[in-house]
């Protein structure tokens, strides 16, 4: 791809396998609920570029987050989620301010190396009951911000956070699932602010790949309950890591 991305079209070598890996990364969602953009975002960074790349996929998560969690907004917990809010957004200017800053050979091989923590966190993470105070909100608002403004995963921090915080199974996903509601919210807004949604490739691409999106959604809930979550996380995180040590080898 050449010139500027605000001014073409999205051609049909670039459509057909981001929709593969669109739908990719949402099975995974479905099967595994690590969220789409561990898989969306690495992958599409090979031929895509990062800053067009992680709106795309902020537009898609808030769509689907959307329609996967409205039904549950009234079994959030919403102290919980109006203490984080703050941080979050905090966090997602310093990483907008980054992402819009940093070169592109160093941005990779950021991701790379994130991409590549996170994997051997998917893989070695265990379902551990602990308490949190409720301090912890903030490296928890704050790393979720950046994480998901630079990467387009900020979902661990939350997670570790809320699971430490709602003891309830029923309130603790939905108090995940909202949190991922207005996190995407937030970031797809810092990235308006930024500058980065005025594309039309990028809405082009948006409307095209999320019917992939949501059949990959589909897929996907109907998959888990065939596979265990262990081994779907091994295989998972196996690929995430040869993806984020293909990143980190193309900035050489």
């Amino acid at each position: 791809m050449r010139g500027d991305w605000s001014k073409l079209t999205l051609p049909l070598e670039v459509l057909i396998p981001a929709m593969i890996v669109v739908l990719l990364g949402y099975v995974v969602f479905g099967v595994t609920g690590f969220g789409a953009s561990p898989v969306t975002v690495p992958l599409l960074a090979h031929f895509l570029p990062l800053t067009f790349v992680l709106p795309l996929a902020g537009i898609l998560d808030l769509a689907s987050a959307l329609a996967l969690g409205m039904h549950t907004r009234r079994q959030a917990n919403r102290e919980e989620l109006l203490i984080l809010i703050p941080f979050t957004l905090l966090g997602l200017v310093l990483g907008v301010t980054l992402l819009v800053n940093l070169p592109r050979s160093v941005a990779l091989r950021a991701l790379g190396g994130f991409v590549c923590a996170y994997a051997l966190y998917a893989i070695i993470r265990r379902d551990v009951r602990y308490r949190l105070g409720r301090g912890w909100a903030v490296p928890a608002g704050l790393t979720g911000g950046v994480l998901g403004a630079l990467f387009g995963v900020g979902g661990p921090p939350y997670v570790m956070y809320l699971t430490g915080r709602v003891t309830d199974p029923a309130r603790q996903r939905a108090t995940i699932s909202q949190m991922v509601i207005l996190s995407v919210g937030g970031r797809v807004a810092a990235f308006a602010i930024a500058g980065l949604l005025f594309s039309r490739t990028l809405w082009i691409a948006a409307v095209l790949l999320l019917p992939a999106a949501w059949a990959g959604l589909w897929v996907g809930n109907r998959v888990h309950v065939r596979v265990t979550p262990t081994m779907t996380a091994c295989i998972i995180g196996v690929a995430l890591f040869l993806t984020g040590a293909a990143l980190i080898a193309r900035t050489f």
